[in-house]
């Protein structure tokens, strides 16, 4: 993922996966933006990234939203915390496009607040790569703010890898997310017992009417596991970009991030 040192507002992430922006933007509209976004850039960049007064397609009072969207955006996934904890997230990025590493995630969750939301700090990746987010984006929360760092990373990633536009990739995911997305009950193990959940597969680009311009990672796949029953409700985020040019490759590159260890704390 993009090594990204701005500071990424999660309210802001949510809005913008979730409706989409109205305006149009051509595939190729950044393809003069450098491969590293720098701290010192943020201010200029907050215009590009948009901000709360941008206009949305839909209203958010009467749009009904997909069961996908509802379980990836709008469900209290921090509801099974009831006390102070740390959720530790690992991410391991491999394939044989580019070089791979891994990397740590942790969420503390240090307060719980009387309406049932949290106060959380977020430790995503670290040194050079490590992520920045608001704190005002991380209190007062029920949703998992992993999930929207982990995506905005995900969009900054394509803009790198493709020289196109974070925001076209960021539209077609919410579009798949919205309309596409298949959603299957499987089960799988942690802390060493057999869990109950569902995997959300989306593949955003595969019928993209622009995927000629980027057609080595059109294929690319989304998956989101999330299971009640495990704190933070989301156990796993895998992306797979295959290469297709032989039936035995290994994937371009392969992505995942996998809850580890959760510790509470009295």
């Amino acid at each position: 993922m993009l090594n990204r040192n701005f500071v990424l507002p999660q309210a802001l992430i949510f809005i913008s996966l979730i409706f989409g922006f109205t305006s149009s933007h051509v595939f190729a509209e950044q393809k003069n933006q450098p491969q590293s976004l720098k701290a010192k850039d943020s201010e200029e960049l907050k215009p590009q990234i948009g901000s709360m007064d941008d206009e949305i397609a839909v209203d958010a009072e009467t749009f009904e939203f997909s069961s996908a969207e509802r379980k990836i955006w709008l469900d209290d996934h921090l509801d099974n915390i009831k006390s102070p904890a740390r959720l530790y997230y690992e991410f391991i990025k491999e394939g044989s496009y580019e070089d791979g590493f891994t990397d740590s995630v942790y969420l503390d969750v240090i307060k719980i607040n009387n309406d049932g939301s949290k106060d959380t700090l977020l430790d995503f990746f670290s040194q050079d790569r490590n992520q920045k987010a608001s704190s005002d984006n991380l209190n007062n929360i029920k949703g998992n703010p992993v999930i929207g760092i982990y995506m905005q990373g995900d969009v900054m990633d394509m803009n790198r890898l493709t020289e196109g536009s974070w925001r076209y990739f960021q539209k077609r995911i919410k579009l798949a997310i919205s309309d596409e997305a298949r959603i299957e009950a499987i089960s799988f193990d942690f802390d060493g017992k057999k869990i109950e959940g569902e995997k959300i597969t989306i593949t955003p680009y595969v019928k993209d009417p622009r995927r000629n311009q980027f057609d080595n990672f059109a294929d690319k796949r989304y998956e989101f596991i999330f299971s009640k029953h495990i704190p933070g409700s989301l156990y796993q985020i895998n992306t797979v970009i295959p290469d297709n040019s032989g039936s035995d490759k290994k994937p371009l590159i392969k992505e995942s991030l996998t809850l580890q260890n959760v510790e509470f704390r009295s």
